[in-house]
């Protein structure tokens, strides 16, 4: 398969687009048994050389060509410039994930949050002289600790941003630049991307809450004495007249970037990619695309946050890979997820719609049923579309379902996975198509008891928290603390 700019006409020769990238989001918020755990030597999850190995493999042949990952605040903090601990162990560690990825073909990004610090999240003001020494401080230091990084993302925030000291859209732009300057000094070969993601740049100036004598604590910041209309969300406040100040803004910097910097711009400044919040982002879009290269970085298509189960939004996820395509010249994207040991039918999608936004969505999941479980399993590809009922980030589900309709679904998942073999399985699956058959049983069979009548939802939480989300009994909770809600959530499904 080779690689070319993006074509209005996808063949089996020619990918849509050129950059397919795999973001495995690893943060301290979003642990659970399907994610890897590189934060918390000793605790569950981590994995091997092999484990990388596998999980590199895997991503390739489904047709991504990046791997790109979050540098979490936990390890952006102070004293990651000591050079020892856990930060070395993560920044040797990545060096040997980025030859390994190299080895297959694979490229790199690390993407980064420059004013988001420490495992409590504080939001450091560059327009604050000792903050802004922390930041560059930071920068510069992971930047000399993961050169050979092929791309450099510069995130605004989510969590993150300033509203401080005089701080708006444009001190986030300006200091993106300086920053860019710094990873290109420690990374020559490195290409820069500058993300727009936001309503547009989350968390910065009047898309921040405005809170009287904020100290830049996330925990303030989330208060609940500030849950009402007055103080806004805490972040995604952003209006259209501010994104169309933030986007000539960005316009009239660009020039000052770095002649191959890319710049990430979904097609709406929402959460979701659509035209809300900031509004309508396709000509901002096409303007940029005649300065610099344009990616897309749009978060909740494959998966949300919070619950974890199989996912399956296909439709949407193709159909946003072909509205892309039709409306500006972009180069590519990402497709996210916190479980990638468990969606692999939804990671194997993306990479397809990537090389071909043609595909239907419905052969490409039956495909891969057939080519994990065996033809006589192919009925799996229509039926895991019953596990798209749990409302949440990014569900916009094709129908709706009756509970004595899914009952018959989950029945039917059940009886499938209960008989299927994977031994033949022509995928290199990671994990193994034994425990991911095991896992997905295990879903559909909790599903089916949800579906049914009088569960007993609070046995299920706990069942949900032992299963996905135990390994918070041994490690410390996380700024945002939404692993208990994630159980509630879960045992709620079809209440």
């Amino acid at each position: 398969m080779t690689t070319a700019t993006p074509s209005h006409h996808s063949t089996a020769h020619v990918a849509a687009f050129s950059h397919r990238s795999c973001y495995v989001n690893f943060a301290e918020h979003l642990q659970n048994a399907w994610n890897v755990n590189m934060l918390y030597p000793g605790a569950p999850n981590c994995w091997t050389a092999e484990d990388w190995s596998r999980f590199l493999t895997m991503i390739k042949a489904f047709g991504f060509n990046c791997f790109e990952y979050w540098l979490p605040p936990t390890l952006y903090d102070k004293r990651a410039l000591e050079s020892s601990g856990i930060y070395a162990d993560f920044a040797a560690a990545m060096r040997g994930i980025n030859d390994g990825a190299h080895g297959l073909g694979l490229k790199t990004k690390l993407l980064c949050i420059p004013a988001t610090i420490g495992p409590d999240w504080y939001l450091a003001c560059p327009n604050d002289p000792g903050d802004k020494r922390l930041i560059t401080g930071l920068w510069r230091h992971w930047m000399r600790e993961l050169a050979g990084t092929d791309i450099i993302g510069i995130f605004p925030g989510d969590p993150g941003g300033c509203n401080r000291n005089g701080c708006t859209h444009e001190t986030f732009v300006d200091l993106a630049l300086e920053l860019a300057g710094i990873a290109k000094h420690e990374n020559p070969l490195a290409v820069i991307e500058i993300n727009t993601w936001g309503a547009p740049f989350s968390g910065w100036g009047a898309d921040l809450r405005q809170i009287p004598g904020w100290d830049g604590s996330w925990r303030m910041l989330t208060d609940e004495r500030y849950n009402k209309p007055e103080f806004g969300w805490p972040i995604w406040n952003g209006k259209p007249p501010r994104a169309k100040a933030a986007m000539e803004y960005l316009l009239r910097r660009l020039p000052q970037c770095p002649d191959d910097c890319w710049v990430a711009i979904n097609l709406g400044f929402s959460s979701d990619g659509d035209a809300t919040l900031g509004g309508d982002a396709r000509g901002w879009a096409r303007e940029i695309a005649k300065l610099r290269p344009i990616t897309t970085w749009d978060y909740s298509l494959a998966e949300g946050e919070l619950v974890n189960y199989p996912h399956w939004r296909l439709p949407r996820m193709c159909a946003r890979r072909r509205e892309e395509r039709s409306t500006a010249p972009y180069i590519g994207g990402m497709s996210y997820t916190m479980t990638p040991k468990l969606n692999l039918l939804s990671m194997y999608a993306a990479g397809r719609f990537f090389l071909n936004p043609d595909a239907d969505p419905d052969v490409v999941s039956r495909d891969f049923c057939v080519r994990v479980f065996g033809e006589q399993h192919a009925a799996l590809g229509e039926l895991f579309e019953a596990f798209e009922v749990v409302k949440g980030w990014g569900h916009y589900p094709r129908r709706q379902w009756s509970k004595e309709v899914l009952v018959e679904k989950y029945d039917e998942i059940v009886e499938h996975l209960e008989a299927a073999d994977g031994s033949r399985c022509s995928l290199p699956l990671f994990p193994d198509p034994e425990t991911y058959r095991r896992d997905l049983l295990w879903f559909a069979r909790k599903f089916r008891e949800m579906a049914g009548p009088g569960p007993d939802r609070e046995k299920i939480r706990k069942e949900y928290w032992a299963r996905s989300l135990g390994i918070y009994d041994v490690i410390p909770m996380s700024a945002d603390p939404r692993a208990e809600a994630a159980a509630r959530q879960f045992s709620e499904i079809l209440a």
